[in-house]
């Protein structure tokens, strides 16, 4: 099989994955990923890419030597792997080789990392910079989001009936969560008072099913509108962009720290079924276990 011909092959595959609705950066990835494999083919074996002369040896091979000549990021080689293998099950479809090569070879397994949140410190910063701005819909969104951990979806879609503030607590009902989830979330005075404030300067503060997050043209629906709201302050305050989803991975971590064996309340406040979906929050950073083989070193 001439280069030509290899070329062409992966050309129509590009094609196929295109006619599959894949995103242009999937293609160009994907594309990059089996190229990879082709270059090396040729180099091992002073030959073309043919994918009916490939077997399984070839990609664990291609596989190792990515980890022990290249010393490729291990989600770099999966990725390829991935490519190579999306390419190989469009051949078998397509009658160009009678297996899938790659079907019985893994990728490689990733060190779990913790999502990343922000420092106490640029937290404090955060708020302290949107409560000197005296806005008080912009206020109250960014101590739900840091004080309740709920997911911008859920923050969008509640209405002024899901905050019951009473004069010593409170709380905040999200109906529709992730998988039709209900719960209910207990409100600090910190948030308490910040939703006190703007539902005093809601234009429709009485009637419970009118949406509670309203602008200039009306309500706030977009996951955009957040972010906006939230990179205006992050800038004011001059720290990295922060977005809704990190304030929830901060909330999620701060919990943790003040109530380090409840795994079940946090799963229960961010709305999760399963306790092993929150156990990514008691992961040890590098740094935790740094200081913790220091600490073993000095008790010898």
């Amino acid at each position: 099989m001439t280069n030509s011909t290899s070329d062409s092959i992966i050309q129509n595959w590009m094609q196929a994955l295109d006619q599959q609705g894949k995103s242009h950066l999937t293609i160009e990835t994907y594309h990059r990923g089996v190229k990879h494999f082709a270059h090396w083919n040729g180099m091992t074996y002073g030959s073309d890419f043919d994918p009916g002369a490939i077997i399984p040896r070839d990609v664990r091979d291609w596989k190792a030597h990515q980890q022990t000549i290249e010393k490729a990021a291990p989600a770099t080689i999966n990725q390829r792997l991935v490519a190579l293998s999306s390419f190989f099950r469009w051949a078998v479809k397509q009658n160009m080789t009678h297996d899938d090569p790659t079907a019985d070879v893994n990728g490689l397994r990733l060190p779990k990392q913790q999502p990343k949140g922000v420092s106490r410190q640029d937290l404090r910063r955060v708020l302290r910079t949107v409560h000197a701005s005296g806005n008080v819909r912009d206020i109250a969104i960014i101590e739900i989001l840091a004080g309740t951990g709920i997911r911008v979806s859920e923050l969008l879609a509640l209405a002024v009936g899901d905050i019951e503030i009473k004069e010593r607590s409170g709380k905040l009902t999200v109906r529709r969560g992730k998988h039709d989830g209900f719960r209910e979330i207990p409100l600090t005075k910190d948030i308490r008072h910040a939703l006190s404030a703007y539902l005093e300067q809601h234009p429709e503060k009485n009637d419970p099913d009118t949406p509670m997050w309203v602008g200039l043209r009306g309500k706030l629906s977009n996951r955009s509108s957040i972010v906006r709201v939230l990179n205006k302050y992050a800038y004011q305050a001059e720290i990295e962009a922060v977005t809704p989803h990190t304030l929830r991975h901060t909330f999620a971590t701060r919990y943790l720290e003040a109530n380090p064996d409840d795994l079940r309340g946090l799963a229960a406040l961010l709305g999760h079924a399963n306790l092993n979906t929150v156990m990514v929050y008691t992961e040890p950073s590098v740094e935790d276990l740094e200081e913790r083989m220091e600490r073993m070193e000095f008790n010898v």
